[in-house]
């Protein structure tokens, strides 16, 4: 008896093992692949497949939280030929020693949601792709690497009205990076821990819309675009480098850049040779520069608030500039007619920006009496000065806010009264 028990209890344990394995078992995607017919729906079982998979059809592939995709031998984990093609609700780690690309993505109108991403190369690549959809995302690159030896997160090059929203991307080499692509649209993403959060290279109308970006060494680098939206975002914390910014403006035109707020950065915002762009209503906040020019002509800069940042802005070879009617928080103004503008201008001398560019040691007299004498008798050159003539006399961005407040409580309020009087009309009928 004690014997048969024995064997009873070995075949158990062989089994229970034999079903661990099958468990764990590693199965390739590519077969699958190739047997779903096009337009049809592949679900992937839980468990661990072996990728290097190319999808040259149609398909819809959808996975759980427990679907883990493992790279093949070489080449990308997936790489999307077709056009028409759904992945969703995957997890994909490839901690290759290699820059290759985790997904590669080569045709139009396709749509990847819901992936969990873990990389050490490019995240994401778009090739010549257009009209495609990426939301939902998460994507970490790995944070042992140099910043040198990391791939972008999302990667586009010549690839036209794509979007990307609603994803988060961290520890990789740039964000969302675009080169020479037009009118993609690209909103309500986070970047953080990387080089820079969003770069545009030699883009046309794209449009940058409720991002986050921070602690990176910048935040959004804008360069060689023209007809660039950039509004509602945050980019804030970005500091890693002496030379990091929250928003840089490089050979930029026809560019619109609002209500942004832009805080905590070592130049919250600069603009390099730069021209006609609209920069309105945006919050620059405890940024070590708040506004810097260079070689920059024609741009309107109006109704922004510059706040307790250490030097609010400088100008360098930038004169023909529209910088009228903004509001500075450290500019003592005074009002005559009541019409919200300072009759008194405002102008920054960056004697103190120009002596610890040249000096750094010398930050630690910021704002100490003999800095302040020293300014007085040692003026830049005027036309690296910063000039409003019209100031304003409130903030803009706490007005709009409280304006906007002010509306909503209007309309509740209006709501509830045509409620009760409603209810107090049809009372009345009834009682009658």
């Amino acid at each position: 008896m004690k014997k048969f028990l024995a064997i009873l209890v070995a075949l158990l344990f062989i089994g229970f093992n034999q079903t661990i394995e099958a468990e764990t078992e590693q199965v390739p995607l590519q077969p699958l692949i190739d047997e779903t017919k096009p337009g049809d729906t592949l679900y992937l079982p839980p468990g661990e497949y072996i990728g290097g998979a190319v999808i040259n059809k149609p398909i819809h592939i959808i996975g759980d939280d427990q679907v883990t995709i493992l790279p093949g031998k070489k080449g990308p984990v997936i790489q999307v030929k077709a056009n028409q093609v759904i992945i969703e609700n995957i997890s994909i780690i490839d901690q290759r020693n290699t820059n290759d690309e985790t997904v590669y993505i080569a045709g139009d109108d396709n749509e990847l949601k819901k992936l969990n991403i873990k990389t050490n190369g490019v995240g994401i690549q778009l090739f010549e792709a257009n009209d495609n959809k990426l939301y939902q995302l998460k994507i970490t690159g790995n944070k042992n690497l140099s910043l040198a030896q990391r791939g972008n997160g999302i990667d586009l090059w010549d690839s036209d009205h794509n979007t990307i929203h609603s994803s988060q991307i961290t520890d990789v080499q740039d964000g969302v990076y675009l080169e020479k692509s037009s009118q993609n649209d690209i909103y309500n993403n986070i970047v953080t821990h990387s080089r820079y959060g969003y770069h545009l290279m030699f883009t046309n109308k794209t449009t940058l819309t409720e991002n986050e970006s921070y602690y990176n060494v910048s935040g959004m680098m804008v360069m060689g675009t023209n007809g660039t939206v950039v509004k509602h975002n945050e980019l804030k914390h970005n500091l890693k480098s002496v030379q990091s910014l929250g928003l840089l403006l490089f050979d930029v035109k026809n560019a619109q850049v609002a209500h942004n707020k832009i805080s905590h950065n070592k130049v919250g915002l600069f603009i390099e040779n730069a021209h006609k762009n609209d920069i309105t209503l945006n919050e620059l906040e405890q940024n070590f520069v708040g506004v810097q020019f260079l070689k920059s002509t024609e741009n309107s800069v109006t109704k922004n608030a510059f706040l307790a940042n250490v030097v609010q802005g400088q100008a360098e070879r930038s004169s023909d500039n529209d910088t009228e009617s903004n509001f500075w928080g450290d500019h003592i103004g005074v009002d005559v007619n009541g019409d919200g503008y300072s009759q008194l201008s405002y102008q920054v001398d960056p004697f103190y920006l120009s002596l610890t560019k040249e000096y750094p040691p010398f930050q630690i007299y910021f704002q100490a009496p003999g800095m302040q004498f020293l300014e007085q008798l040692f003026h830049a050159p005027t036309d690296q000065w910063l000039s409003d003539q019209s100031p304003l006399m409130d903030n803009p961005i706490k007005s709009e806010t409280e304006a906007k407040t002010s509306s909503i409580y209007v309309l509740c309020f209006s709501i509830i009264l045509f409620i009760a009087s409603t209810t107090i009309i049809y009372m009345g009928a009834r009682k009658k």
